[in-house]
């Protein structure tokens, strides 16, 4: 988990995975402890959805804006000032389009780790190269790859390991983390479906949820479902505190609640990135701020290890990119 160390130094996988296993326990494991040592936190929050491959800024004659370089920017500064920071994704990083590449792909998730995203929920674009390649990109990537509702048909157990994982603040404070796919997204045609099975989302949260509340203080759920689908499972599973959602570029602009649920959403491309700063305290009670879309300008510098992960793959900066220093 990312809050207590710099996410953006390049080559020191080893620390940030012995951070990660101090910090993140998975599905069930531990049960419920006695917190009432906890402390408040404050949280920042910032979360994205619906890349849909655009890893580069949008080249724009008039604005130029976007790309993994000036997200990676904005994230370490974000981290320069505030105490305890969760990066979260709701999926559709990939394209759909014949030219995206696997190269490109895995540039992305690589470019995911390197700026300390904590936990990212695959859409159906995720899925185009098959199953056993973004299972390696999981293995590999160091942040948790969380779909709880993608399962093996023969054994019924989550393709990427997890059901949900308990992130731990600097005070004490535990915050679970799930996500899941809408069973009725259409993938496409090409795409190998015998490997893994979609289960109803409801049915799943059911048995999630009680797992979750016995582990953890908070509960987020990163729901790649669209906005009015999320909405109307939120009626009925009524026990998450934030929902983070994607698919369809759904954009929220001012906060929105579903029943007690904030509802957290960016819109698509990779043009901006959403924040929102929070008070937590060991009583439950969580109160926040303004939610704001962070634009991603031309004058923001494309982050140097970003650059690096460019070169690495042989893959081209836009001509503006390029240019910021």
């Amino acid at each position: 988990m990312r809050l207590i160390r710099d996410p953006l130094r390049y080559g020191a996988a080893l620390l940030m995975l012995a951070a990660s296993a101090a910090l993140i326990q998975g599905c069930g494991g531990g049960g419920e402890e006695d917190r009432g040592g906890a402390e408040p936190a404050s949280v920042t929050v910032i979360f994205s959805s619906d890349m849909l491959g655009r890893i580069r800024s949008c080249g724009c004659t008039v604005e130029d804006s976007g790309g993994l370089g000036r997200r990676a920017t904005y994230i370490e500064r974000v981290r320069q000032g505030s105490r305890d920071v969760l990066v979260l994704d709701a999926g559709d990083a990939f394209s759909l389009d014949l030219s995206f590449t696997k190269k490109e792909a895995e540039l992305t998730m690589e470019s995911f780790s390197l700026m300390g995203v904590d936990v990212f929920t695959p859409g159906e674009t995720e899925f185009i190269f098959g199953l056993p390649f973004l299972q390696s990109i999981a293995e590999n990537a160091e942040f948790e790859m969380i779909a709880a509702n993608v399962v093996e048909p023969s054994t019924g157990r989550p393709v990427f390991g997890r059901q949900y994982i308990v992130i731990t603040l600097q005070g004490g404070l535990r915050v679970a983390i799930t996500g899941v796919i809408d069973e009725t997204i259409k993938f496409p045609a090409y795409i190998d479906r015998s490997t893994f099975t979609v289960e109803p989302v409801e049915r799943t949260l059911k048995k999630v949820v009680p797992l979750m509340k016995k582990d953890a203080d908070f509960l987020v759920l990163l729901s790649h479902m669209g906005m009015d689908r999320t909405r109307d499972l939120l009626t009925r599973v009524k026990d998450f505190d934030i929902a983070v959602i994607g698919h369809g570029k759904p954009l929220m602009k001012k906060t929105e609640k579903a029943g007690k649920t904030l509802l957290l959403a960016t819109g698509g491309l990779g043009q901006y990135l959403g924040r929102i700063d929070m008070e937590l305290s060991p009583s439950g009670g969580m109160d926040y701020g303004r939610m704001r879309l962070v634009p991603l300008p031309d004058d923001m510098e494309v982050h140097h290890e970003i650059r690096e992960i460019f070169r690495v793959y042989g893959i081209p900066l836009t001509d503006k990119e390029a240019g910021t220093h």
